[in-house]
């Protein structure tokens, strides 16, 4: 799984490195240490390609209240084409959540001990991710934008720290999973997802990444052995 990533590059500059229009405004700032339910630079296809915010955890349209079940993080590749919570966002909600690295965990001394894996020049990895707009029938509060990562089996250098991992996209997989006009992008994710295994560097750092309230560039520094 991802429960936590790094997005500290500016909205301008993800925006450019995914050829979208930065469309986020003031909703977005530097993190660290991003934790679920926080609001995320996102990057979808919509009267063009778009970069902006939405929020980390997953509520579907049709729920009565976003306030109850579950809101995942998470959408496993294996499963999401053809789960109700995530199907219809696989046929026409799909977006990437572009990141600086994600964190992942061992157990370490009867601890849990951070990694954090990242493109080894430190350019920004996209991430798979879909998302869903519910809206209040009553219209009495605002439409709620929310997102959710796509993982896999952990391949390469990221299956020495944890068997799952963010489906990381690039090149033509990245440009048909936004491309609304994918003819059968449940066999692209399915396909994707067999095949991914980005270069990574694992980056052993900090347990002060444990507490989501610390959110400051020493947690990326790497802390010996």
């Amino acid at each position: 799984m991802c429960g936590r990533f790094v997005q500290v590059s500016s909205p301008a500059r993800l925006a450019l490195a995914l050829g979208a229009v930065d469309v986020s405004g003031d909703a977005l700032r530097p993190r660290h240490n991003v934790a679920p339910s926080t609001e995320v630079a996102a990057v979808l296809e919509s009267d063009g390609r778009r970069l902006g915010a939405l929020r980390w955890g997953f509520v579907p349209s049709w729920s009565r209240d976003p306030a109850d079940g579950p809101r995942p993080i998470n959408a496993r590749a294996e499963g999401a084409a053809t789960s109700r919570l995530f199907g219809p966002s696989v046929r026409g909600r799909r977006c990437v959540v572009p990141v600086d690295g994600w964190y992942e965990w061992t157990e370490e001394d009867g601890a849990r001990q951070p990694y954090l894996l990242r493109d080894p020049d430190g350019e920004p990895a996209a991430l798979a991710a879909l998302w869903s707009t519910w809206r209040d029938p009553a219209g009495t509060v605002p439409p709620l934008a929310t997102v959710a990562l796509v993982t896999t089996e952990a391949r390469g250098a990221a299956a020495t720290v944890h068997h799952r991992m963010p489906l990381v996209l690039a090149g033509a997989d990245l440009d048909a999973w936004l491309d609304p006009a994918t003819p059968d992008p449940a066999a692209l994710l399915a396909r994707t997802a067999a095949t991914a295994a980005p270069t990574l560097e694992v980056r052993r750092v900090s347990r002060r990444v444990n507490d989501v309230r610390n959110d400051d560039p020493s947690l990326l520094e790497a802390v010996p052995g």
